[in-house]
């Protein structure tokens, strides 16, 4: 099958939509903490216990305040549980490869190119490596719920931000108990929260399209789950997605386009949005054969 680079002559465009919702506490942390969770009150009662206020690790929040995951965040999970999945196929579908150790930077950028086409993996083609730009992008996924009910037991709950504080232990890796006075707290995004998400992509073969597939698929897997954020050990970062609409144009269909998106000018047709959000919703019948054309093609290569 003919590898292409994302900016090599038009073939396809793509928006895959869905929604993630979490199955398990999620922590996305920003790297900060804070203390401002605790009332006046709240925190004069800690400093008659304790001899300082426990800081609460923060997550990642939108400007409404509300829980954010990052597009550099799923992209990369994606991308990781691919490369479990595929490694073991062979280097043609997934390689962990040391570029910095690579010949390729003496190389000039045409042999550089022809190098990737011709001995890059699928995954490195599809994600993009230090030599050339990838093929998807993932967007910043935003919190869809606007609301969610508590228990009683979750400890600092937020309705604005959805999230409450969880309370663990420091622990001596040598004697395997808890460290006295060295509590640390952490913001949580509780289970039931749903994020919209968004994956673009351009110049696709139908085989890159199924294992986007089977990545999304990858966070409703039972026995390989792929989890996000902080704490997977202890089952944290479960999500599960459901498909939304798919918005694509190819190439044949390009001219058709252009010249009804021209035609729109200065009527009430006209729209103003671009780019990726300029794209057709494929109906039920183009979508049933994009996403058969890819599965057979993927399983096909398999040996399935």
């Amino acid at each position: 099958m003919k590898k292409m680079l994302k900016g090599e002559s038009f073939l396809n465009r793509y928006r895959f939509t869905g929604t993630l919702k979490t199955l398990s506490p999620l922590h996305i942390g920003t790297g900060e903490s804070s203390v401002e969770f605790y009332s006046a009150d709240e925190r004069k009662k800690i400093l008659e216990k304790m001899e300082k206020i426990p800081e609460v690790s923060t997550i990642i929040k939108d400007f409404n305040k509300k829980p954010l995951i990052p597009g550099s965040s799923l992209r990369g999970v994606m991308r990781h549980w691919l490369l479990g999945i595929l490694a073991g196929f062979g280097d043609q579908w997934a390689k962990n490869r040391n570029y910095e150790a690579d010949t390729l930077t003496e190389l000039s950028q045409e042999e550089q190119l022809a190098k990737v086409k011709g001995e890059f993996s699928w995954l490195e083609l599809l994600f993009g490596t230090p030599f050339h730009e990838g093929k998807i992008e993932v967007w910043d996924a935003q919190c869809k719920t606007k609301s969610l009910s508590a228990p009683d037991s979750m400890l600092g709950w937020n309705p604005q931000s959805l999230t409450y504080i969880e309370t663990s232990v420091a622990i001596d890796s040598a004697t395997g108990t808890a460290l006295d006075n060295l509590l640390y707290k952490t913001e949580i995004v509780p289970p039931g929260v749903e994020f919209e998400f968004n994956l673009v992509s351009q110049n696709l073969t139908d085989f890159e399209i199924g294992l986007i597939l089977l990545a999304l698929q990858g966070f409703n897997s039972s026995i390989y789950p792929i989890q996000i954020g902080a704490r997977n050990g202890r089952g944290y970062g479960r999500m599960q997605f459901a498909p939304g609409p798919v918005y694509g144009l190819q190439a044949e269909n390009l001219g058709a386009w252009v010249s009804s998106t021209v035609q729109g000018f200065g009527t009430n047709e006209a729209t103003s949005n671009a780019g990726y959000f300029a794209l057709p919703e494929l109906n039920a019948e183009s979508l049933h054969k994009l996403l058969k054309d890819a599965k057979a093609t993927l399983l096909g290569k398999i040996g399935r």
